[in-house]
C-alpha cells in the first residue's frame, strides 16, 4: 500500500468514503463515455480521476496548481493501479490546444472565484473540448439550504472559504454563455450537507447538548432515503452539489 500523502492530516471525512466523493464519481460516471480522452480541471485529491481511469478505461489527464494534489493523486493512482497524466497548470489558461479532449470536467472548482472568473474557466473547459464533446461542471448547490446556512454562519472561518453556491439555473446560464448546449442536469450527495453542518459547525460548538443534538439528527437522517436519494431532477435542484452537462 502506498504511503498516505500529507493532505490526509486534514479531516477524516476527506480521506474516507463518508463524504461526497462516491456520489460525485457515480454521477460523473453516468455522462463520461468509456475509453474517452478525459481532462479533469483541478483534480484535487485525485479520488475521481483515478476511478474514472480504472472503471471506465478512459485515458485521463489532470491539471492542478497545488503541490499536495500531485502527492495525493500519486497515492490514489497506486491504490487503483492506474496512471493518469498529471500536469501542473491553471484552469484559466489550460496548457492544451483547442479541441483536444472528448470530455472536460471539474468538480467543486469554479465556485472558488468571482463569477466573471468562473465564466472564464468554463470557457477554457469548452476551448479544449472537441466539437461534439462534453463539458461537465458541478458546484455547491445554493438550495442545499443547510450547507448554505453553514457557510453563512461560519463566514471566513468556513474551511473552503471563499466558496460560492449556485442554483442549477445559474450554472446552466454560465455553461450556455460558454457556447455549450446544456443537455443534462443532475446533482448528488443531498445528505452531505447534514454531515458538513455537523462537522464544520456543530462539532466546533462549545455547548455539549448542541453537539449531541447534531449527532442524533445526523444519525436519523443517515438512515433514511432522504439522505441518499438518487433522483437526478431533485438532486439538480436541491442536492449538495448541482451538475450540468454541456455539449460543444
Amino acid at each position: 500500500m502506498p504511503q498516505k500523502p500529507m493532505w490526509f492530516h486534514i479531516p477524516e471525512w476527506i480521506s474516507n468514503d463518508i463524504w461526497h466523493f462516491p456520489y460525485a464519481y457515480k454521477t460523473f460516471k453516468k455522462y463520461i463515455p468509456p475509453q474517452s480522452l478525459t481532462l479533469e480541471v483541478g483534480f484535487g485529491s485525485g479520488r475521481i480521476i483515478t476511478r474514472i481511469a480504472r472503471e471506465l478505461g478512459c485515458k485521463c489527464v489532470g491539471v492542478d496548481l497545488e503541490d499536495t494534489a500531485f502527492s495525493s493523486l500519486s497515492f490514489f493512482s497506486q491504490h487503483h493501479g492506474v496512471k493518469p497524466e498529471p500536469i501542473k497548470g491553471s484552469g484559466f489558461s489550460l496548457p492544451f490546444k483547442d479541441n483536444s479532449f472528448d470530455v472536460v470536467y471539474s468538480e467543486g472548482v469554479i465556485e472558488h472565484f468571482p463569477i466573471a472568473e468562473s465564466q472564464k474557466m468554463i470557457a477554457e473547459h469548452a476551448r479544449v473540448c472537441r466539437q461534439g464533446g462534453l463539458v461537465i461542471v458541478s458546484v455547491p448547490n445554493k438550495f442545499a439550504l443547510l450547507h448554505s446556512l453553514t457557510k453563512l454562519l461560519l463566514g471566513k472561518r468556513f474551511l473552503f472559504y471563499p466558496e460560492a453556491s449556485l442554483s442549477t439555473f445559474e450554472l446552466s446560464r454560465l455553461v450556455a454563455r460558454a457556447e455549450l448546449t446544456p443537455i443534462k442536469r443532475d446533482g448528488f450527495a443531498f445528505g452531505c450537507q447534514f454531515y458538513m453542518f455537523k462537522a464544520l459547525f456543530l462539532d466546533q460548538a462549545s455547548t455539549p447538548w448542541l453537539k449531541e443534538f447534531g449527532l442524533k439528527l445526523l444519525s436519523i437522517f443517515n438512515g433514511t432515503s432522504l439522505y441518499h436519494f438518487q433522483n437526478p431532477n431533485l438532486n439538480s435542484l436541491i442536492g449538495f452539489q448541482t451538475l450540468l452537462v454541456g455539449r460543444k
